[in-house]
């Protein structure tokens, strides 16, 4: 199976030699990729014909160089690609060094957090079922209660309204879902935003199938999502408003307190999208009109495959999820417990370190923009400045493709993102971007997210290579 990399290089080279790329160019370049991961050598014609019905002949209609276009483009090192179009810089360091820049996308498990997984996949804690009668049931039960208070702690809410679920994402379906089963029989209106991210909008889409009507709103060009935009949206059968505290693309932070003010005088639930938000800034659910706000553990430098939803104790929900007791009837399956615990002590530490954290990247991310102004003026910043987190910074480059400026960091070890890493791998622009009106004929567009372990030296290191890099790839265009 195609990873997102090589589906990234695959659309650069795809756009670079204007090839449109159809069912047969994806059958064969996947079967040649499969075929090397397990042999180690690119099949010959023979065996592309075998198994795809593409012959010599197909190969060098359908790509540019034939055979050696095909073994470029999945990464398959050939003798000679002299004559092959090039779209990465080609970049000498002095000094091999990993500066990962895209923190949104995903963090590394803090050493806190290590420990405690390993106490638990040793047996030290937890590992029996929390649901069972045995001494052992009953510490992983305390052990998921103290990290249920661990979350509740944070936001300011009973233990009881924090749900555990397998991700963000889940916690994202199991809120929008589960309000809408509710009101299967009479349908209604809920309304959300066009920059929201795929697991708000294609459930709210998936209930739309249902009879219910969606209002998407605009941003405005800031990124922004306005409180009087939300309040002109309501109507009388409104039956939820969901929208994201902080953007994964462009880091903007939307007026969630005002918002939730118009929501809570409305009586209409209000589900925030809180997992690019949480950790970095104060959200307080009660204090902001806040019904319902989903969580991520993997953006707080805890493990994937753990989220949770705080759940307002007055508010019922449908269930994704049927055939147990577990998460006070929300959520049915035995708890795993050692992600559980594990994103209890990661929430601690951030809402810990939070003001301190936010205040040292404040620093770095402004170091960034003083050096992007000295060394490419003609850069753009998407999203409002002001009305931001400091951890994200989503850079338009003038005339610049931005899978030829990834791949090219990528190759120094410098990880940052295209777009949203849920979708990457793709060649269409952000709906995002686009939302926000920015010209992506125009402009190439990285997003750089900046975390724990950033310095000022990864900055540094960064823009040692940044400026040759861009002349490389517009030279090459």
């Amino acid at each position: 199976m195609l990873n997102n990399y090589v589906k990234t290089f695959i659309n650069q080279m795809a756009r670079r030699t204007g090839i449109n790329l159809t069912d047969m160019h994806k059958r064969i370049l996947e079967f040649v990729y499969n075929y090397y991961e397990k042999h180690r050598v690119g099949p010959m014609y023979r065996n592309i014909e075998r198994y795809t019905g593409a012959t010599k002949e197909d190969l060098e209609r359908l790509f540019p160089h034939g055979l050696n276009s095909v073994y470029t483009w999945v990464g398959i090192p050939i003798q000679s690609v002299n004559d092959l179009c090039k779209p990465i810089a080609d970049v000498k360091v002095d000094e091999d060094r990993e500066v990962y820049l895209d923190y949104n996308a995903t963090t590394y498990v803090r050493k806190e957090v290590v420990k405690i997984l390993t106490d638990y996949y040793n047996s030290k804690t937890g590992y029996g079922n929390p649901s069972s009668s045995t001494s052992l049931g009953k510490k992983a039960f305390d052990a998921i209660l103290n990290a249920r208070q661990e979350v509740a702690d944070c936001l300011k809410v009973k233990h009881s309204e924090v749900i555990f679920t397998g991700s963000g994402s889940e916690a994202n379906n199991l809120a929008v879902k589960g309000i809408g089963f509710k009101y299967i029989e009479t349908k209604g209106h809920i309304i959300t935003s066009q920059i929201e991210h795929p697991s708000i909008i294609e459930p709210v889409q998936f209930l739309g199938m249902f009879g219910f009507d969606i209002t998407f709103l605009d941003p405005d060009q800031k990124g922004l999502i306005t409180a009087d935009a939300v309040k002109e949206a309501l109507r009388s059968d409104t039956v939820l408003v969901s929208l994201m505290a902080v953007n994964n693309e462009i880091g903007t932070l939307n007026p969630i307190a005002e918002i939730g003010e118009i929501c809570r005088l409305a009586e209409v639930p209000f589900m925030v999208d809180a997992i690019q938000a949480f950790g970095k800034i104060d959200l307080f659910p009660k204090e902001m009109g806040i019904t319902m706000m989903s969580l991520s553990g993997h953006k707080i430098y805890a493990p994937k495959g753990i989220g949770a939803l705080y759940l307002d104790e007055t508010v019922s929900l449908v269930p994704l999820i049927h055939g147990g007791s577990q998460e006070f009837n929300n959520r049915a399956g035995t708890e795993n417990v050692g992600h559980i615990i594990a994103f209890g002590k990661a929430a601690k530490l951030a809402h810990m370190e939070m003001k301190s954290e936010m205040k040292r990247i404040q620093e770095i991310r402004d170091y960034f923009l003083d050096q992007l102004n000295r060394y490419c003026p003609d850069c753009i910043l998407n999203g409002s400045l002001k009305q931001r987190i400091p951890t994200n910074l989503n850079i338009g480059f003038p005339d610049i493709d931005s899978g030829a400026l990834l791949l090219s960091l990528n190759q120094i070890g410098i990880y940052v993102s295209a777009g949203s890493a849920c979708s990457s791998g793709s060649k269409e622009a952000s709906s995002v971007i686009k939302a926000i009106g920015v010209d992506t004929d125009r402009y190439g567009i990285i997003r750089f997210s900046f975390g724990l372990q950033t310095t000022q030296r990864d900055v540094d290191y960064l823009f040692t290579y940044l400026p040759g890099i861009l002349d490389q790839i517009k030279n090459d265009g």
